[in-house]
């Protein structure tokens, strides 16, 4: 595969793991046996719970920063790299892919090993808001990316993300 087509790749497999925890709410933990929890399965279901959940909100971040949320570092990929119109792409979103307060929490309750691990249930950082609101950005990020991808090299992803997209507006 071509160094553009991984690149692609890569972004396409952050946006995937922005799901991460809806599909775990969804085709998981909906089938866990009671029984099983009993002897001692609850504690894995937690921690894989806790996982996805966080993995999701770091994958948001990661968006954010590549969509120009912070300075980036020189080997980090950006949206400008691949020639993505940014504006264009968040759309109805605003100026940036999170907001100020979304990145803090997310920064300070994910990013960072502070006092607590993950953003308290009721804080204001609503994981299913975000990705509701972000679907339409997510939808033409993947356009965009598609269009770059010259060889064609990253259709898998790109579909395979579109499809949970999809999946997401069930949200």
């Amino acid at each position: 595969m071509n160094e553009r087509s991984a690149q692609i790749a890569t972004i396409s497999e952050c946006i995937d793991h922005c799901f991460a925890f809806s599909i775990w709410c969804k085709d998981f933990a909906p089938y866990l046996d009671p029984e099983d929890m009993i002897w001692g399965l609850d504690r894995a279901a937690e921690l894989v719970s806790d996982a996805t959940l966080l993995q999701s909100f770091l994958a948001l971040r990661k968006l954010d920063d590549f969509f120009g949320g912070v300075k980036p570092q020189p080997d980090d990929l950006v949206a400008t790299d691949f020639g993505i119109d940014v504006k264009g792409v968040l759309g109805e979103v605003g100026a940036t892919f999170l907001s100020v307060d979304e990145r803090n929490d997310i920064n300070k309750s994910v990013a960072h090993l502070t006092k607590q691990l993950s953003p308290e249930p009721d804080s204001e950082v609503d994981l299913n808001e975000i990705l509701k609101r972000s679907l339409p950005v997510l939808s033409r990020l993947v356009t965009g990316l598609r269009a770059v991808d010259t060889a064609k090299e990253a259709t898998q992803w790109l579909d395979e993300t579109d499809e949970l997209i999809k999946r997401g507006e069930a949200l």
